[in-house]
């Protein structure tokens, strides 16, 4: 729950994250934990030191992985501060920008697939259109009118992502700057999954997977919300 009026909370959330002169630490720890979630030994400093263009003794691809993110990260804002939707082709644009010279980017998958340590198949290739066609529907449907409608449709952009798993590498860091996408078109803060706490977060994925609960990661999007805002 929220004792806040959300447009007190609208108010923080512009002052802390001006898109016009938007926080670097932000930038730097959101790709250092997203990235940390498939990356081992992955050192925040190393983040740092590529953005700011900075010798560095990564590898190319992890060099030319947290570039892409930071080219998303400003497709995303200028979405945002042109206040446009990120609509089917705007996401597979961005995946692409994920994804560039790193694997396929943009394209649905064509094949089937299975997802280690879950209890849940994603559709199969040839329903992937519909239902990514539906994701769409769904979310221009949500009401945003209150703190608890934006925090359930920031879940669901990310959640439902997932779950159908459109393309064949990327979805997660995908799902995760979609969130950020909705939750900052509607005036709240972006925030951070930390890498720490990823069991949790795929706990939370899963229930809404298999059990269609969007609970247990609406709870946890509230409390990194918070913490985002510092009230």
């Amino acid at each position: 729950m929220n004792d806040l009026p959300l447009v007190k909370m609208q108010e923080i959330a512009s002052e802390k994250f001006d898109l016009a002169n938007f926080p670097v630490d932000f930038i730097a720890n959101f790709i250092y934990h997203s990235l940390s979630f498939e990356s081992q030994n992955l050192t925040l400093e190393a983040v740092k030191n590529v953005l700011e263009d900075q010798p560095s003794t990564l590898e190319e691809k992890r060099v030319i992985a947290i570039k892409n993110y930071r080219k998303a990260i400003d497709f995303v804002f200028e979405k945002v501060k042109n206040k446009e939707d990120l609509d089917e082709n705007a996401l597979k644009d961005l995946h692409e920008i994920l994804m560039d010279e790193v694997n396929v980017g943009g394209l649905y998958r064509n094949v089937d697939i299975s997802i280690q340590g879950s209890n849940h198949t994603p559709p199969g290739h040839l329903k992937v259109y519909d239902r990514m066609k539906k994701y769409f529907v769904t979310l221009a449907d949500y009401p945003t009118n209150t703190f608890d409608e934006i925090i359930e449709k920031a879940a669901f952009s990310l959640l439902q992502l997932d779950k159908i798993h459109p393309f064949l590498d990327g979805n997660g860091k995908l799902a995760r700057m979609v969130l950020n996408y909705h939750l900052l078109m509607n005036g709240l803060a972006p925030v951070v999954f930390p890498y720490t706490e990823k069991q949790y977060y795929f706990e939370c994925i899963e229930e809404f997977k298999v059990n269609k609960s969007i609970a247990c990661f609406k709870e946890y999007l509230i409390k990194l919300e918070k913490e985002a805002l510092g009230v």
